[in-house]
């Protein structure tokens, strides 16, 4: 009756419940100023957002892009009077954007387009701001944040003066495609290189689901040896798709 059906037999009965469970609430009341709401995969990135202050996470990323209605449905569980969302993927700061207006309450998308941009974003935030300038803030956080990421080719193909081979690794530097190779060690180790060349002061690798602690250690090693004078972090992201996502400020 709650979903706005009848239930004429138990297997109604079921999908009644499921509709139930899944289907929309009534939005949480506001009990703070800000709220903040973040996209990521992996239950390591998860947790470090929600250490940083976000109040939900919702899973998606590459290749799981989540829906306007999803998150529009995380916004209205934040409860807060405005909240800020950030996509960390530049394709789903559209959908994120098609939020505004339709919650039952302010929304404010942060244009970050990868995870070390949002954890960045909320390492600057300040709650005693007003809106628009906290946004711009944040949004100016991220402007010194480059980010690498480690992933694989699923096929073979040519891009950008790159022959690529199935099962090749790829590197990729805000985006565009840094290099190809067999060993992923070689890599990182001209990552590494390029976060000396940038005088990188804070370097954090954020592992994924199909990386061991132990090739996590190697990985800190060899930034280790490129960037001595950067403050260092390698933490368990456990997102798919990529072996290493690659914060370099």
């Amino acid at each position: 009756m709650a979903a706005g059906k009848k239930a004429q037999s138990v297997d109604d009965l079921d999908a009644v419940e499921e509709e139930l469970e899944n289907g929309s609430r009534a939005p949480a009341q506001p009990e703070k100023r800000y709220g903040f709401l973040s996209v990521c995969a992996g239950d390591g990135l998860a947790d470090v957002f929600r250490d940083l202050g976000v109040d939900g996470v919702i899973s998606g990323g590459q290749t799981m892009n989540p829906s306007t209605e999803s998150i529009l449905k995380e916004i209205e569980r934040v409860p807060a009077e405005t909240v800020f969302v950030l996509p960390n993927n530049k394709n789903i700061i559209m959908a994120a954007q098609q939020c505004v207006g339709l919650a039952s309450k302010e929304v404010v998308v942060v244009p970050t387009e990868t995870i070390p941009q949002g954890v960045t974003a909320m390492m600057n935030v300040d709650p005693e701001m007003e809106p628009e300038a906290l946004l711009e803030v944040m949004k100016s956080s991220i402007s010194g944040v480059a980010t690498a990421q480690i992933t694989y080719a699923a096929r073979n193909s040519d891009f950008d003066g790159f022959a690529i081979n199935e099962g090749d690794y790829l590197s990729l530097l805000d985006g565009k495609l840094f290099g190809t190779n067999q060993d992923i060690n070689v890599m990182l180790e001209k990552l590494a290189e390029k976060a000396e060349e940038k005088g990188a002061e804070f370097v954090t690798l954020f592992y994924g689901e199909d990386v061991t602690g132990e090739q996590a250690a190697q990985a800190e090693d060899i930034f280790a040896k490129h960037c001595p004078g950067a403050e260092l972090s390698v933490l368990p992201g456990g997102q798919p798709v990529y072996y290493y996502i690659i914060s370099i400020e």
